[in-house]
């Protein structure tokens, strides 16, 4: 369900059935904490579909949905809504998937800037550190995850994998946190 949360929330349409929409929308606030919908199109966008539910799950509990995210225990600078290390991020970024740590990156509207977008003022734009912006940590993540570890394997994230394993247990988890 929580996959078909995000990609309904990712292609939303306002042509679409209104019934079908207040319905959806229902299910998918009891499915995908609100932190998490704010990322749905980036999740949609890079992960496949068997794996939006696991990642989804994931983020939640390394950051709670905050792409500012950084965790300093053990010296270790965990960066952003999936948490990235700087190794394993340059680790990327020398194989040409990402830029590299604390590199600063023009945003337009939560993507990264092309010159194909046309603005008449500067609203929208935004200088970020790469890891520390939703659409790149969310990026390099589907990257380790599917492309480099050969489809699911989620081992970079196994210090949290007793929040995120159990979907059952993740669920409880955020709905206890959420309401108190």
């Amino acid at each position: 369900m929580i996959a078909s949360c995000i990609i309904f929330l990712a292609t939303f349409s306002p042509s679409m059935d209104e019934s079908h929409i207040i319905d959806m929308y229902m299910q998918c606030n009891d499915t995908v904490p609100e932190v998490m919908q704010q990322h749905a199109e980036l999740y949609y966008e890079f992960f496949e579909e068997e794996n939006i539910s696991t990642a989804i799950r994931i983020g939640w509990c390394e950051s709670r949905g905050n792409h500012k995210a950084v965790r300093t225990a053990e010296g270790n600078n965990d960066t952003g809504v999936m948490q990235f290390v700087p190794w394993t991020w340059n680790w990327l970024s020398e194989m040409g998937y990402v830029p590299y740590w604390n590199t600063w990156v023009v945003m337009y509207r939560g993507r990264p800037y092309t010159k194909q977008e046309v603005s008449k003022t500067n609203v929208g734009f935004k200088m970020a550190q790469a890891q520390k912006t939703a659409y790149w940590n969310i990026k390099a993540s589907s990257i380790l995850a599917e492309e480099v570890y050969g489809k699911t394997q989620w081992r970079d994230w196994s210090s949290s994998q007793n929040c995120w394993e159990n979907e059952t247990k993740w669920h409880k988890l955020w709905k206890e946190e959420q309401y108190g």
